[in-house]
């Protein structure tokens, strides 16, 4: 049986003993501070055998202490400071079959591509001819030039056995004048939600808004137009349904024709397999993970994952993986800060080293079905239970995603995201313009608001959707007020937690003896970066004006605060 060490709180009654109390269960054990740090060495979600041998590996344990470790952790079993997994599964819902909610279809955002649009199309007819499913698709035009318009309609007209809808400028301006009117005091928020890109904005996260309103109440596929709908299999697939929190697989190839050959196409319905998992019960999925023929493992569980299992939690997202373009502008810390699986296959492919920055095709995903306790929303192709309230993302900043998949996380605590075993090929017709080791990090104001909230989030005590969403928009209305003393004093922090946490996961692997000695060099290249640099000087280039932060947080907390009265406009606006 495995056993879950969820998050403990230690409070010290005595010189050296301390009363530790679950926060899961709200057991509690008084212990010596020497047991306390044994119990401390246990993380995760594993047996008692596993549990003791962990404990004694951090700790250097002798032999002869291993029996009373393993006393002690019995002990805490038995008091209810560590949760078995049957009694985590039994704070889901009663397992049963529950009706999906509907479907409103796959929304392409689109923006003056239209020989990309043309792709997806294709890949949409060829879908349908191929699964007999035939599924609803929107076309979101958010291009500023006319031809780009012009050449979109025509490639609807051109693939006319497709059941599209098409949602242009006028679409979204007439939705915006439909809120106007209904809520006149909430014109300055909607504006900033769904207005057309101004000089040089732009507006990725507008279409984004636009389709959560207009499908309020659905849920609902979200494609990138910049993405072919070619599912490929993993390079090292795992068979079977793993629960946690694994962080994704990362492979680089040296072309794409590379990557294909290491990852061979796989038969299946990409959009039947999201719809299968997204918005459903996690009763109802624990249940047929349970019942697939490969069986149910569990996998990296940190402590905080315990409070997700609640009778409330359910599927909120859906991804995959993506195969090309690794979908960052120009810096991402998950480049130098690999993961296991990432770790082992360099080891066993030193050779790839000089591809992690000089090519641009990279595999990243889940190498199996993965039940992950959290709330990501980062992919091309993605699913979003917008049956239940959402919230709106930023309209006109780049990390748009990333901000969405955050305030959704805060909203849903007890959300949870299905990692897709396949990849779609996510292809560009240019080449990014990466950072190297002597560039300087360009300011990401969104980068901010994320950190700001991940700190903030757990002080939200409100239980429902809408009460939660107003106490994050409050979150981000006081940070619009913050003193310019106390704002540059927040970025700072921010700049230093952003940066050292990278030197660590550096260090780490230049400390790991099976990476190869190409990838350690590079790493080391990337210590001298004026990007991870940790003086004063350094730290206040690399964060974004306060001006900006404070006008976005400003901004995005009114939003928040408006958007649960518009959601619910958009559930009775006829679709």
């Amino acid at each position: 049986m495995r056993w879950l060490v969820p998050e403990l709180h230690m409070l010290p009654v005595a010189s050296r003993r301390c009363l530790v109390r679950s926060q899961l269960s709200g057991a509690s054990l008084e212990l010596s501070s020497g047991e306390y740090a044994v119990l401390s060495a246990c993380d995760g979600c594993r047996s008692l055998e596993e549990h003791e041998v962990r404990a004694a590996q951090r700790l250097s344990a002798p032999a002869e202490h291993r029996p009373a470790i393993r006393e002690l952790i019995e002990r805490c079993a038995g008091g209810g400071l560590l949760m078995s997994l049957p009694e985590l599964v039994g704070r889901f819902a009663t397992p049963g079959e529950s009706a999906a909610p509907r479907f409103a279809g796959i929304a392409v955002r689109t923006c003056d591509r239209p020989e990309q649009l043309r792709r997806v199309l294709d890949g949409a007819m060829a879908l349908q001819a191929r699964t007999g499913a035939a599924y609803p698709w929107h076309v979101v035009d958010d291009s500023r030039q006319p031809e780009s318009r012009r050449a979109n309609q025509e490639a609807l007209r051109d693939h006319g056995t497709l059941a599209v809808s098409y949602h242009d400028a006028r679409a979204v301006e007439l939705l915006a004048r439909d809120l106007d009117d209904a809520h006149p005091d909430l014109q300055r928020e909607i504006h900033a939600l769904l207005d057309a890109a101004r000089g040089a904005e732009v507006t990725y996260g507008r279409p984004l808004n636009y389709l959560l309103l207009h499908f309020a109440g659905a849920r609902m596929l979200v494609l990138d137009d910049d993405v072919s709908l070619d599912p490929r299999t993993p390079p090292s697939p795992r068979a079977g349904v793993e629960v946690g929190s694994a962080s994704e697989a990362a492979f680089w190839y040296e072309s794409l024709d590379a990557a294909y050959a290491a990852s061979p196409p796989l038969d299946c319905d990409p959009v039947e397999q999201h719809l299968r998992w997204l918005g459903l019960p996690l009763a109802q999925a624990w249940e047929e993970s349970a019942r697939d023929g490969t069986g149910l493992s569990i996998g990296e569980l940190h402590a905080d994952a315990g409070t997700r299992f609640a009778p409330d939690s359910r599927i909120v997202f859906t991804r995959n993986g993506q195969l090309g373009d690794p979908g960052w502008a120009a810096f991402a810390a998950q480049q130098l800060v690999l993961g296991d699986q990432t770790r082992a296959w360099l080891a066993a492919n030193p050779d790839a080293v000089g591809y992690a920055f000089e090519s641009q095709i990279h595999w990243r995903g889940q190498l199996g079905l993965q039940l992950a306790p959290r709330v990501l929303s980062t992919s091309m192709l993605k699913g979003i239970d917008n049956s239940r309230l959402m919230p709106p993302t930023l309209r006109a900043a780049p990390g748009e995603d990333i901000v969405f998949g955050e305030a959704a996380g805060c909203i849903y605590p007890n959300g949870w995201t299905v990692d897709l075993p396949f990849a779609l090929p996510h292809l560009r017709s240019e080449r990014r313009r990466w950072l190297t080791p002597r560039d300087p990090l360009v300011p990401d104001p969104a980068r901010c608001l994320v950190m700001h909230v991940r700190a903030h989030a757990p002080a939200i005590a409100a239980e429902h959707a809408p009460e939660r969403m107003a106490m994050l928009g409050g979150i981000f209305r006081d940070l619009g007020e913050a003193s310019d003393a106390s704002l540059l004093a927040m970025l700072e922090d921010q700049a230093v937690e952003y940066a050292s946490g990278i030197r660590f996961g550096i260090h780490e692997q230049l400390d790991d003896a099976t990476l190869p000695a190409a990838w350690k060099r590079t790493l080391r290249d990337w210590l001298a970066s004026p990007i991870l640099k940790l003086d004063l000087k350094s730290l206040r280039a690399a964060i974004a004006a306060p001006s900006t932060v404070r006008a976005l947080a400003h901004e995005y907390g009114r939003a928040l605060l408006a958007w649960p009265r518009l959601w619910s406009h958009g559930l009775e606006r006829p679709q």
